[in-house]
């Protein structure tokens, strides 16, 4: 009888679990790779807060490509190439919070595809708990939705400050123009505030944003230039502006030819908290042929020195 009776309690509560941690996420998922999400957690806890929530949705092709390239280049370049965890970026992350412990300054390693499972389907509070249903919502995103659903979905929920949220809006908000028009430096300015569209404002940017957008806007010609926009957009779509080439001062000399001040040879990183880096190849030097000196021993006597070499000691 006993066993009968923890029969009775056990199959329905491991039924009720498969439901709620299998059936209800994967529907969640497929239903979402089809239709864009209405509201997050984060839209209802920013009405609360008492700011008016804007939110606009549209289809990718409506999206200008270089907002999608300055969102690679500021959040996520291997967006790309990974299957939704950059175990790269997750190292350097740690390894930059543990030398940060004593200024309490977070570096986030998350990829664009767990930005978006955490946007859609959870609440930002940090915590193990979160972090594990945000990991599964990952895999369940990247297994249901092809990289350009991912990315769209993404540019639809993300935050841009004082309740605005999804591309569009924020476009129309800070530009007075639709996400399908945005300038290279317009994209660059957006994309440059979103680890903390609260704290920046893409409208009227400070100097660190307007840096950051600098450096993002320069590292989009790389982006396109390496192919790792290409599982989002068409290889036709506009290219952004090639970067300047670097100033020389009138009376440097000229060592072969002009070098551009940005050169990505490596793959890109995800740079969240910090401002991209770029690595300037030094210039080329060009060293002519080195003539050998004559082995001259000194001389004794205070004379002519002997210049016969010495003789190899025969064994």
């Amino acid at each position: 009888m006993e066993r009968k009776k923890r029969r009775r309690i056990f199959v329905p509560a491991l039924k009720a679990l498969f439901v709620i941690a299998i059936v209800i996420p994967v529907v969640w998922v497929v239903l979402y790779g089809f239709i864009e999400a209405p509201f997050t957690i984060l839209m209802g806890q920013r009405a609360l807060q008492g700011e008016t929530v804007r939110h606009s949705t549209v289809k990718m092709d409506d999206i200008s490509p270089h907002l999608v390239r300055a969102v690679l280049a500021a959040e996520d370049s291997q967006f790309c190439r990974h299957q939704g965890f950059d175990t790269e970026a997750i190292k350097k992350a740690m390894a930059a919070n543990e030398r940060n412990k004593k200024s309490g300054k977070v570096r986030g390693g998350s990829t664009i595809s767990q930005q978006t499972a955490k946007n859609l389907f959870l609440w930002p509070q940090r915590s193990w708990v979160r972090k594990g249903a945000e990991a599964y919502f990952t895999v369940l995103t990247e297994f249901f939705w092809p990289k350009k659903r991912i990315m769209e979905a993404y540019l639809n929920a993300a935050e841009w400050g004082d309740g605005i949220f999804g591309a569009e809006a924020a476009s129309q908000a800070r530009f007075g123009k639709s996400a399908k028009d945005l300038s290279p430096n317009e994209a660059a300015r957006l994309a440059a505030v979103l680890p903390s569209p609260n704290k920046w404002n893409a409208e009227t940017p400070g100097p660190y944003v307007r840096r950051r957008a600098a450096s993002i806007q320069a590292r989009m010609y790389a982006i396109r230039n390496q192919g790792l926009d290409l599982c989002v957009l068409d290889p036709k779509a506009a290219p952004p502006p090639k970067p300047a080439p670097k100033k020389r001062p009138p009376d440097a000399p000229v060592i072969g030819e002009e070098t551009p001040s940005i050169v990505a040879e490596e793959p890109l990183t995800p740079k969240v908290d910090d401002e991209p880096e770029f690595a300037v190849p030094e210039e080329p030097v060009q060293a002519g042929p080195v003539e050998e000196t004559p082995y001259i021993p000194p001389s004794d006597a205070g004379g002519p020195a002997d210049i016969t070499p010495p003789s190899t000691p025969q064994e």
